[in-house]
């Protein structure tokens, strides 16, 4: 079956649910039903399926909306007398009602820790979570998985470091020192000192769901304020460049790269010795003896700590720049976002677990060959997709060497049976681009309809003429009661 890139922006009002399949293996539509009323059945008493109330004095038919409540009109819907609504806005065959993740296609409705949010928008999918919404560095993990989860402010609140040092909002979850506190915003990165967690004598290695609290003084304890950890004062491992500090000739997180040379001096690089180029992975420089991070788009910032990866912004880590590389503070820079009218609205990427990823990229494609058909059933060519962003419609740089080295075409994603349970996910974890399901190069979080294909974002204009610029032409008026599937 073609996968049709439109769809309808539903209206509560008008549909009653009777049924979901309780059997999340059993064909969507085969147990339970959806039901529908015409304009005229629905202009009272209608009951709204989102607070179980009735709302009474509702004109829905052509021309106009009278909303007799205080909540704001839904835009006019001139549809015809009979016609059915539609229940599943995202096309995976599960109805709204009972969709654990009604904005995103998921038809497997995966949920690998039964929290009743799907995996595909779970901010921390390996941990029950009563709500999906905290994410206080807003990164794209959830504060209870995000080992870096306060703002950046909150770790150097006395001492200003340079942007190349300065804690930033970077996802990646390393822990070298396995205390509880990312590599990204630990003032110590090899040695433990925070509580009573850490890899050695006396010491626990930190898991999640263990209690963390970064309030507590033996947790990065750093009395001169200087940014670097009481416990690491000095420190110089054996294999590093230089003492843990932020002079050019130290080499903070002690992978023997000196900070002057080393493309994320907050995260080990980890990717060997060389003697040469060719003993590194691919875009990846040797520099004196050790493989530099990976940094495809030559903006001297490694592809874990760029904002934009593929896309070349050195600004990012010039004094003073980082707040118009990245205005919306989500971790993707202007360079980069789906579209310039998206650059404002926070908007991270997703995670994913994969089994062989480049850089923390996701090796994988979002756009999997299905056809797609723009919101009057004309095909849609490949080609013409406005999207040109690695990891959409072509392999982050990398995935290729990475996949023959793998031995596999493509990269397969992991489920906690794959990996011997949910919290050996973590080493896999990698990002795949921001949503855009209709892949019309607007992201959804700035698109006025997400699975309908507008490159120009048309607003909805109705039979009056008012135009409704919040809410897309091809996702209400007629396309409201378009058919879904063909």
């Amino acid at each position: 079956m073609a996968k049709r890139i439109s769809t309808t922006t539903m209206t509560l009002a008008l549909l009653v649910t009777t049924g979901c399949p309780d059997d999340p293996g059993q064909t969507p539509g085969t147990e339970g039903s959806s039901t529908t009323m015409s304009a005229a059945e629905s202009s009272t008493d209608v009951a709204d399926v989102t607070t179980g109330d009735t709302t009474t004095g509702v004109d829905t038919t052509a021309g106009g909306v009278e909303e007799t409540t205080a909540a704001p009109p839904l835009p006019p819907i001139p549809c015809p007398e009979q016609w059915q609504c539609q229940a599943d806005q995202d096309g995976d065959g599960w109805p709204f009602t009972c969709d654990n993740d009604p904005d995103h296609a998921n038809p497997d409705q995966g949920d690998m820790d039964y929290d009743s949010f799907g995996d595909l928008s779970d901010l921390c999918p390996t941990l029950q979570s009563l709500s999906n919404g905290g994410d206080s560095d807003d990164d794209g993990v959830g504060n209870d998985c995000d080992l870096c989860r306060a703002p950046p402010w909150q770790y150097l609140e006395d001492f200003v470091l340079p942007a190349r040092y300065s804690i930033r909002n970077i996802p990646v979850q390393s822990d070298a020192d396995r205390d509880g506190i990312g590599d990204a915003c630990d003032n110590c990165p090899t040695v433990p000192n925070c509580l009573s967690y850490g890899m050695g004598p006396g010491l626990t290695p930190y898991e999640l769901g263990m209690p963390l609290d970064l309030e507590d003084p033996s947790c990065l304890a750093d009395r001169d304020g200087n940014g670097v950890g009481d416990a690491c004062e000095g420190v110089m491992e054996p294999d590093a460049a230089g003492a843990v500090g932020f002079a050019p000739t130290d080499d903070f997180d002690q992978d023997g790269l000196t900070n002057a040379i080393d493309y994320c001096p907050r995260l080990p690089a980890g990717l060997g010795t060389c003697t040469g180029a060719d003993d590194c992975p691919v875009n990846s420089p040797c520099n004196d003896g050790v493989c530099n991070h990976r940094d495809p788009d030559n903006d001297g910032v490694g592809t874990e700590c760029d904002t934009c990866p593929f896309a070349a912004n050195p600004l990012q880590v010039v004094d003073g720049m980082q707040v118009s590389d990245d205005p919306d503070d989500d971790f993707v820079g202007s360079a980069c976002e789906t579209h310039p009218s998206c650059e404002s609205l926070t908007d991270p990427r997703p995670l994913r677990f994969y089994d062989v990823s480049v850089g923390g990229y996701c090796c994988t494609t979002l756009y999997q060959g299905e056809e797609l058909l723009d919101p009057d059933g004309n095909p849609l060519s490949v080609d013409d997709l406005p999207v040109d962003e690695p990891g959409v419609l072509t392999l982050p740089p990398g995935c290729e060497a990475a996949l023959a080295e793998a031995g596999v075409s493509e990269a397969t994603a992991l489920r906690p049976i794959d990996v011997g349970g949910v919290d050996e996910l973590w080493p896999y974890m990698c990002f795949v681009p921001q949503w855009d399901q209709d892949f019309d190069g607007l992201g959804d979080r700035c698109d006025l309809c997400d699975f309908a294909f507008d490159p120009d974002n048309t607003p909805f204009v109705d039979s009056n003429g008012m135009e409704w610029p919040s809410d897309g032409a091809y996702c209400n008026g007629e396309y409201h009661c378009s058919a879904q599937e063909d």
